[in-house]
């Protein structure tokens, strides 16, 4: 893969930075991905179809950020004259070229427009498949209006190293820093990684933005119960109590989805074990502020709490469920450590607040 840094600011500021030489490298580059795609589509457009891999090489040679600047420049350029849709106008123009009258030209793509189209078709289907968050899925204006404190930010992809562009490596939990206000002098945000854990330093202006809740995806949830028992972060309770109600919602709607798949026949002999999902589900969420920290800690680290501990729930009908959910949360912990040799916390008796 072609290892030139993308030089983001025109000739003239590179001169007043002393940066020539990376500016000519990101240039040559840019020519150099400009003749490569001509030639792409040079082999696979037969003049009225073009091949839905045409860029495949391209982008493996000069990567997502560069095939983009090149395809980009290329619209903004000829945007007056160009058979492009609404849609790659947009894109182009969020895209920010310097303006750069003696260089910019220089690396327009030389196809027909209504080719140039599909080529940009193909480039944004590729780069949505890589399932990155987006600003859409980001609190609006968040950059000028909210504290960033103990909230899931979004890094944004040109902060990242293309070989890191994964969903997973974009959301970091801000645990401190002046960079956290708006309007802040000092940029500085400590944040942890939830895929990894690493905690390090990052500038506000690094980050999209803080994730919208209904975007947070089932293992980022999971991840910010162990590292907040991990104290890697600091998650306050109500927090913790929302992540778990969301966890235990979200696996019975899971479990609802597979009964859908069974005969009125099947469902009826699995009544015993539905209502046993159910009244577990039910009383997970039932007063959860009572729930004792231990608890709290412990039952987010199950995968699917209601499953696991549906075996060791009371079938008796007079007992009271939350002294139920007691004996189950105690019951598996046991299992959990004899069995499995891992350490859970609260091993003794568990108590409700």
């Amino acid at each position: 893969m072609n290892e030139a840094y993308l030089y983001p600011y025109s000739a003239e500021y590179a001169r007043q930075r002393g940066e020539e030489s990376l500016w000519r490298a990101s240039y040559l580059s840019n020519m150099d991905c400009k003749d490569a795609i001509r030639k792409a589509v040079w082999e696979h457009y037969d003049g009225a179809h073009l091949d839905g891999d045409c860029l495949a090489k391209v982008i493996q040679e000069f990567g997502y950020k560069r095939t983009a600047w090149v395809l980009a420049n290329t619209i903004q350029q000829l945007e007056w004259g160009g058979q492009y849709s609404s849609e790659n106008k947009e894109w182009a123009s969020r895209i920010y070229i310097p303006p750069d009258k003696s260089h910019n030209l220089n690396f327009v793509v030389p196809i027909r427009s209504a080719v140039l189209n599909g080529v940009v078709n193909q480039y944004r289907t590729a780069y949505q498949a890589l399932g990155l968050f987006s600003p859409n899925q980001c609190e609006p204006d968040s950059f000028e209006k909210l504290d960033y404190e103990g909230k899931v930010l979004v890094l944004s992809p040109d902060t990242l190293k293309e070989s890191c562009w994964k969903p997973e490596n974009q959301l970091w939990f801000a645990n401190s820093g002046f960079g956290c206000l708006p309007h802040a002098l000092e940029e500085t945000i400590r944040a942890t990684c939830l895929a990894d854990g690493e905690t390090t330093r990052w500038n506000r202006r690094d980050f999209i933005g803080p994730l919208k809740a209904e975007y947070l995806p089932d293992w980022a949830k999971g991840r910010l119960l162990e590292l907040d028992g991990e104290k890697k972060i600091r998650l306050d309770r109500s927090t913790k109590e929302q992540l778990l109600s969301e966890r235990i919602s979200d696996r019975w709607n899971a479990y609802e989805k597979t009964l859908l798949e069974r005969s009125p026949q099947e469902i009826l002999d699995r009544s015993e074990e539905l209502a046993a999902v159910r009244t577990c589900r039910d009383a997970l969420l039932r007063d959860m502020d009572l729930y004792s920290d231990e608890q709290l800690a412990f039952l987010p680290s199950l995968f699917d709490p209601m499953a696991q501990l549906r075996n060791y729930w009371s079938q008796e009908q007079e007992a009271d469920q939350m002294e139920q959910v007691n004996s189950a949360i105690r019951s598996l912990q046991k299992e959990l450590q004899e069995e499995q040799k891992i350490d859970t916390p609260g091993q003794g008796e568990m108590t409700m607040k």
